[in-house]
């Protein structure tokens, strides 16, 4: 067996079906093994990024498996590093498989820092560690076992996060030993003294207690137990962006999304509440507002994330902070609660849902509004999607709106660019299909030219993706920002400012795809339902407003010295 058919035989066997790639001449043998390997399926993309989210989508929705891109030396390489910066930002496991020069070569490197020596070449060590969880190059075929093995674990323990394998031309098709050393899993080492009784009698004390759940509770394949312990302790839940799908919006306990572009009635509940229990987010600034030290000032604050990192900051004063899994957290504090609770917990989930029902993001009067409006035309979708489609939704302000008025369906997968926010993420698609279920990416006409070469990607491979591209002509949060900040000193958001985006009807039909286009409320519906109805991949462009309002909002101002001055986490924008 040689190096390369080992490293796709041990991808084959921890579970992953499909390989995202794009072929190069310094990956050739381990393109050939994977050619001849018949368990697993190639899916080949034109850009490497394209081909590093599809992995990074495919690690997201099936969780316990890692996905698994191939690219080449040098720029096939550096191409890969924005979709693996996003996947390691956004915890989604992930294998980078790349070709390298000869293993002589590529230890001069290494060892003198020259800047290159041979054709493409680069030494990938110091660029790619900071943004992987580890990184390996395989420089002796005896050690192929021990490195698969540690990255592995690596790329599925703890927080989860990309894993690189670079291997050298030469080293790919030499045969590897009968006995290899392997790798070793350290113990675990959870926090074993938790004090459950003390979290809770803190929550049996509570009148007001509200849970914030972020992607650590998808990732940490907590969702069922923390739905039993929001019935149990009768406590609502606010979500963050990563943690959207891990409540539908028609549950009873849930409240809202906070954020930068968040809804009121979650900014209440986190000012109001009197302890608040962080299971599983990172407390990002787009979640919590720019006056950290005031967010849920008059709570008890109790954090539990699986990064030690994360615990560490001191932006948000924490009462407690726990270093462990969101499941088994909430498994042993499930044992340890008691059933009765305080009456006045009915009343708060009562004003929850008040606040919920009285301040929604999508007004009844975005209907009637020309061109069509951005809320309006989610609700649209939304409502019409299935319950079990996984959804997939780029960058900027597309991402903003669909987050603040998409209403998730239980069953369903809502998956987006969380840390990096990196335009033309739909691409993630291609790897978040799964056989039966519907396939929705929502993106901008800007995000769209990201990675519309992959469009030649679906069409060949016959994945079904609903690709919706809201066309308001440009780059619109920008076009917000130059009008609110710069004095409508526009450069690069439009037309009118050096920026032109095609027509992504002929487009589409140039790659081969079917288009639709919809341009007004009358079409809106029936269209839409004839888009998700067809079998085939769809580009379906929706011509929006090109300067529809974002609200709710965290508003800033610029003061008199340049600064801007943002308002507080409870008075968002429109003020009240």
């Amino acid at each position: 067996m040689t190096v390369s058919e080992y490293i796709f035989n041990f991808i084959q066997q921890k579970g992953c079906t499909t390989v995202y790639m794009v072929s190069g001449s310094s990956a050739m043998w381990l393109t050939d093994s994977l050619c001849r390997n018949k368990d697993l399926q190639a899916v080949c993309c034109h850009h490497e990024q394209a081909a590093a989210m599809a992995a990074d989508g495919y690690g997201r929705v099936h969780n316990d498996i890692p996905g698994c891109c191939l690219v080449t030396i040098g720029p096939g390489a550096t191409n890969a590093i924005t979709g693996v910066a996003q996947a390691y930002l956004d915890s989604s496991p992930m294998f980078v498989l790349s070709g390298q020069a000869n293993s002589r070569l590529l230890d001069y490197e290494i060892k003198t820092g020259i800047r290159q020596h041979g054709t493409q070449s680069l030494n990938l060590e110091p660029i790619v560690s900071p943004i992987t969880k580890y990184f390996a190059a395989v420089m002796r075929p005896e050690d192929i076992k021990m490195h698969m093995e540690q990255a592995y674990y690596q790329a599925m323990s703890g927080r989860k996060g990309p894993v690189w394998i670079d291997v050298p031309v030469d080293i790919q098709n030499r045969q590897v030993p009968e006995e290899m050393e392997g790798f070793l899993t350290p113990a675990e080492k959870m926090a074993r003294s938790i004090d459950y009784q003390k979290i809770a009698q803190l929550i049996a004390g509570a009148k007001k207690p509200l849970i914030l759940a972020g992607y650590g509770v998808r990732c940490g394949q907590a969702v069922a137990e923390l739905k039993e312990l929001s019935s149990r302790i009768q406590a609502p839940i606010v979500t963050s962006r990563g943690g959207i799908d891990v409540i539908d919006s028609d549950s009873e306990w849930f409240v809202g999304r906070p954020g930068a572009y968040g809804d009121r009635a979650s900014h209440f509940a986190i000012q109001q509440c009197d302890l608040l229990l962080i299971l599983g987010s990172r407390l990002s600034i787009s979640t919590i507002g720019y006056y950290p030290q005031r967010l849920a000032e008059n709570a008890v604050k109790i954090m539990i994330d699986i990064d030690e990192k994360e615990l560490a900051k001191e932006d948000v004063p924490v009462d407690y902070k726990y270093h462990i899994d969101v499941k088994t957290f909430i498994t042993a504090l499930l044992e340890n609660l008691t059933d009765s609770v305080p009456e006045e917990r009915r009343q708060w989930k009562a004003h929850c849902t008040e606040m919920r029902m009285k301040y929604p993001n999508v007004k009844p009067e975005y209907q009637k509004e020309t061109p069509l409006n951005e809320y309006w035309v989610t609700k649209k979708l939304s409502d019409l999607a299935d319950g079990q489609a996984n959804i997939v939704v780029d960058t900027g302000s597309v991402c903003n709106i669909v987050s603040q008025s998409w209403r998730l369906k239980e069953g369903q997968r809502y998956l987006i660019s969380g840390g990096l926010s990196c335009m033309g993420f739909w691409a993630t698609a291609i790897g978040a299909f799964q056989q039966g279920k519907q396939l929705i990416a929502i993106t901008g006409d800007g995000s769209a030219q990201m990675n519309i070469q992959e469009l030649a990607t679906l069409s060949y491979n016959k994945i079904p993706v609903k690709l919706f591209i809201y066309n308001n002509n440009g780059y619109m949060l920008i076009r917000h920002n130059q009008h609110n900040y710069m004095d409508d000193r526009f450069l690069g958001v439009g037309p009118d400012s050096g920026l032109q985006t095609p027509d992504f009807c002929r487009v589409a039909e140039a790659y081969n795809v079917k288009a639709v286009q919809i341009t007004k409320e009358e079409e809106l519906e029936r269209k839409i339902q004839e888009v998700l109805e067809e079998e085939e991949p769809v580009v379906c462009e929706i011509m929006v407003q090109e300067f529809a309002p974002i609200e709710p909002r965290i508003a800033s101002k610029v003061m008199p010295d340049g600064s801007l001055k943002a308002a507080e986490f409870d008075d968002l924008y429109p003020f009240l």
